[in-house]
């Protein structure tokens, strides 16, 4: 085996090698296409001008190719944001594709315009305000313009598609069953819910609800419930669609704290909706309409906002001014009076409740101290009941009612009296939705179950019998146990009045939602109880005895030797319940006969239950509860404000004045109103003269406010992105893009582009091949002029200052070059360019004063300006070597008025006189940077940085002159 081990291996020395092949290839670019997608990636307008032609001359290549990427021509310019490139593309009627999508994404404003506006020469638009492309699989087919531009959440994009009238699909219902859904579904599940969710992203967009929605407060409420519920549904996408949720609660918050005035938040809260103004009252104008749908919507970040929490506390204290700045002495002293004079307020408001005692009384925190007051009394009563202070026959089957019992019943009507209004004022659904109604409910039932079953005991049984011979299902039995249970409900509602104190508050919010971990804890637990009671009881119940066979007669776990744990099914259950707190002794497993296998299973059962009820479980709820807490203190603040905001709206609604047992008392004002109530129904009558004018009114401030709003949103959403903006590597893309596309700008200006560069390995190999390349230079120039016959023009681009020799009667000779791009096209790269050089300017030298070198930008080295006259013109050999110079010593004085810098946009390019002069051959120093300026763009950007600062401000003394590439503010 070895030796064949072996023998294999000298076969296949590369048998632990993977060998690796290209399984999908792509189409091979010809040169001539790859220099047309590198004069696209590097701005060369003249390159792609050129390239465009050839090709609609000779067709040698395909202008609408791909790069490795799968990036067109059009997409790189859009990239690059270069729009001149782009309307050059496009007037060569280049394939767009999902140009506009690409755009979009982007997010470059001047490419989405310019491909919304640009038009063929025939007149008929270039592309469509809604585009699709399906052959690119970059985007889904469901993608439109409109949908990516509100995803990407730009504000400017969105409008100029707005302003086009495009249009987005309307989602179907959640559950929604049509033809068009179910096929869907069927046809493609995933596409149908991803599409679903692309909707609902574009439209949960601030940008977009704050642009094109009337009411986009209103818009954001009912858009993040549909979301919330959504996530329930939709389970594979719940944190999506939860954080689409949360982002529209954010954008009403943000829209409600842009609100400078009380009048503009008074305005924006009691603003409603065309569905609620025919309800309620139009001259009404403190019914706090859109703040009662945003707590029905579950808006906490709205509700607790500072403005709104502001308003309310005003609402609240009306009347009261200075409250919270007394002493909680005196604030206790106030309401204990207030509470014990309730009858006398609550007599006078059923007198006159025009009074100004009666208004007093109609105050929302006077109106809450009298319910408090009330409820205590009530509770107060049902402590004297308990006590039973009025001592009456123990054995009497029906007794009487007692006094405390008499003055107890007008409080539970007037309980349920005032629940009944609110289910009448706010509907069954909103009723059953809020939890104390549910235990109200429950209260209110016991206690008229109590009283009916006293009556029924009261009529039924009228002898005297002694209580131990009642039958169990006794009427009088049942109402104590029942009228017991209704004392612990209504202490209980005690809590919700917590609410109201900022210490306590939280505390009752985190006890409800304990009580819901403790719902989903039982759950489980009920099925690991009746699990192993269902086990223990069949494995039992042939071991049953009789009362009679057990000590004291007997039998069950409440005797005082515990037996017969586990015989029925109910006795099983009650066994392993009071278990987990130690109750039931292990002897209960035992049986009389001997049968040690039976008691061996029955103990491993019951020991079994044990660890994973106490154990597992309960340590489970612990970790539940825990969970829950923490949650709640994480956001205690909004938590305890929202549920605040719903106790006080409970008291700023009109009605309900009278806290009971008052309110069952038929007032004056309440006969009046049904008097009105059916006047109006019987002799039907229009809307006073006025209503229609003043609802104009209101509806035309609320727009006006809430268009004052968005504006203010949107400028501060633009505001924080530039300020969350800084500089990063897209930054320097463009700015390294817009150098090399002025780079190119200027070499056509001049009409002295260069040849594909050749590298040298040393300047020592370049030395050598001086000779050579004069002989070729001499045979490539056809004529020549000035110095002699066959020498080659030198052209460059001098970035300088004038100087005190050039201060004369004959002025600088110069040409100002301007960018063929539209205004302001890349105007913020500029900045950002000379940013950067400022910033490096500081770590430069400083500058002298004398003789700072020039730079040139060149084939050839060009001597500086002023040297020789203008009749003194001619040209010498340059040889290779010397085509790397780019210093020329001179003196500059920056002290000189006419002394001047430029920049990067607008430059003063010192061209040479038309007069003949002698090339330069000496300089005082060669810079590497300024001599890769000309070879690429990227050299510019990343060669012309600290090399070229620090050759200039050592060898140059410091540079006072405009550099193209490099720094220390130089360009």
């Amino acid at each position: 085996m070895t030796q064949l081990y072996y023998k294999k291996a000298t076969y296949s020395p590369y048998r632990d090698r993977i060998p690796l092949q290209i399984v999908r290839a792509e189409v091979e670019l010809s040169a001539e296409e790859r220099a047309y997608l590198t004069a696209v990636e590097k701005g060369d307008y003249a390159g792609v001008k050129h390239a465009l032609r050839e090709a609609e001359v000779y067709y040698n290549m395909d202008v609408n190719c791909l790069d490795p990427l799968g990036r067109s021509a059009l997409l790189i310019a859009i990239e690059n944001e270069n729009l001149e490139i782009m309307e050059l593309l496009l007037d060569h009627g280049i394939h767009t594709g999902d140009a506009l999508l690409y755009a979009i994404r982007k997010e470059v404003v001047g490419a989405v315009e310019l491909l919304l506006s640009h038009r063929r020469p025939s007149g008929e638009k270039q592309v469509p305000s809604l585009m699709m492309d399906s052959q690119f699989s970059e985007f889904t087919p469901d993608i439109t313009p409109i949908m990516l531009a509100a995803h990407t959440n730009n504000y400017e994009i969105i409008k100029l598609l707005v302003q086009r009238k495009v249009t987005i699909p309307r989602p179907h219902q959640i559950r929604c069953d049509c033809v068009e859904c179910v096929s869907s579904s069927e046809v493609d599940s995933l596409r149908h819910s991803r599409s679903r969710l692309n909707i609902y992203k574009a439209l949960a967009s601030p940008s977009l609800i704050a642009l094109s929605s009337e009411d986009p407060i209103l818009t954001a409420f009912r858009l993040g419930w549909e979301l919330k519920e959504l996530s329930k549904v939709e389970n594979e996408f719940r944190q999506e669609y939860e954080e689409l949720s949360q982002q529209c609660k954010r954008f009403a918050k943000d829209l409600l704290d842009q609100a400078r005035s009380s009048r503009e938040l008074e305005t924006i809260l009691n603003h409603r909706d065309n569905d609620q103004s025919e309800e309620l009252d139009p001259r009404q104008c403190h019914d706090l309409a859109k703040l009662k749908l945003a707590i029905k919507y579950h808006q906490k970040e709205f509700v607790a906002q500072p403005n709104c929490q502001q308003l309310l506390a005003t609402l609240w204290y009306d009347g009261f001014p200075g409250w919270r700045r007394r002493h909680w002495v005196v604030k206790l002293v106030t309401c204990f009076i207030i509470g014990l004079l309730f009858p006398i307020f609550s007599l006078i408001y059923l007198l006159a409740p025009k009074s100004a005692l009666g208004n007093f009384i109609k105050k929302p925190f006077i109106k809450f101290i009298c319910h408090t007051a009330s409820y205590l009394t009530f509770l107060f009563l049902l402590l004297l009941a308990s006590q039973h202070i009025a001592r009456t026959n123990l054995h009497m089957q029906g007794p009487p009612p007692t006094i405390v019992e008499w003055m107890i019943l007008p409080w539970v009507l007037g309980f349920i009296w005032a629940e009944i209004k609110e289910m009448w004022d706010g509907g069954f659904t909103e009723y059953i939705h809020d939890w104390w109604n549910l235990m109200d409910f429950a209260m209110n039932s016991l206690y008229l179950a109590t009283i009916s079953l006293k009556i029924v005991a009261y009529v039924k049984y009228n002898s005297s019998r002694p209580r131990e011979e009642w039958e169990m299902w006794h009427p009088t039995l049942i109402a104590e146990a029942l009228f017991a249970i209704a004392n612990i409900f209504s202490s209980l509602r005690l809590i919700s009045l917590f609410t109201a104190n900022s210490h306590l508050g939280p505390l009752q919010i985190s006890l409800g939602r304990m009580l819901l971990d403790i719902l989903k804890f039982l759950f489980i637990y009920c099925l690991v109880l009746l699990a192993f009671a269902n086990g223990l009881n069949q494995l039992y119940f042939y071991y049953e005895t009789k009362a009679s066979e057990e000590p004291n007669n007997c039998k069950g776990i409440r005797c005082e030797r515990q037996n017969n744990a586990f015989s029925t099914l109910f006795e099983t259950l009650q066994s392993l319940f009071w278990s987990i707190f130690g109750l039931l002794n292990l002897y209960v497993t035992n049986v009389k006969a001997r049968h040690e296998f039976t008691e061996f299973v029955g103990a491993t059962m019951f020991g079994t239950y044990n660890v994973i009820s106490l154990v597992v479980l309960l340590n489970m709820l612990i970790a539940m509860m825990n969970n829950s807490y923490q949650l709640i203190a994480d956001h205690a603040d909004i938590e305890w404000k929202f549920a605040r905001t719903k106790l006080w709206m409970s008291y700023f609604d009109e009605g309900g004045t009278l806290p009971p047992p008052f309110n069952i008392i038929p007032s004056p004002k309440s006969i009046w109103y049904l008097l009105m109530w059916l006047h109006n129904k019987l002799c039907s009558r229009g809307q006073p003269p006025g209503d229609d004018s003043h609802k104009y009114v209101l509806v035309e401030f609320n727009s006006e406010v809430i268009r004052n709003l968005v504006k203010r949103y949107v400028a501060a959403m633009i505001r924080s992105a530039k300020t969350d903006e800084g500089l990063t590597e897209e930054n320097f893309k463009e700015l390294k893009q817009d150098i090399s596309s002025f780079r190119y700008e200027v070499l056509d200006l001049l009409g002295n582009r260069r040849p594909p560069r050749r590298h040298y390995s040393s300047s020592s190999e370049t030395a050598k091949d001086d000779g050579a390349a004069a002989s070729e230079d001499d045979s490539e120039s056809g004529d020549g002029s000035g110095g002699g016959v066959g020498i080659p023009k030198s052209k460059s681009v001098t970035f300088m200052t004038p100087t005190g020799d050039d201060t004369g009667p004959t002025p600088t000779l110069g040409v100002r070059l301007q960018r063929l791009s539209a205004p302001g096209g890349k105007t913020d790269s500029f900045k950002r360019l000379s940013y950067l050089f400022s910033r490096s300017k500081r770590k430069a030298p400083p500058m002298p004063l004398q003789s700072p070198p020039s730079y040139t930008i060149s084939d050839g080295l060009l001597r500086p300006l002023g040297s020789h006259s203008h009749s003194d013109f001619g040209l010498s050999d340059v040889t290779r070597s010397e085509t790397h110079l780019n210093e020329v010593g001179r003196s500059i004085d920056i002290t000189n008025p006419s002394f001047s810098r430029t920049n990067g946009r607008d430059s003063l390019l010192a061209l040479p006189p038309p007069c003949p002069c002698q090339s330069l051959h000496c300089a005082s120093n060669m810079s590497e940077s300024s001599a890769r300026l000309l070879d690429s763009s990227e050299d510019v950007f990343q060669g012309g940085g600290m090399e070229g600062a620090d050759e200039g401000g050592v060898d140059g003394g410091g540079s006072g002159v405009m550099m193209m590439g490099g720094v220390g503010g130089t360009l």
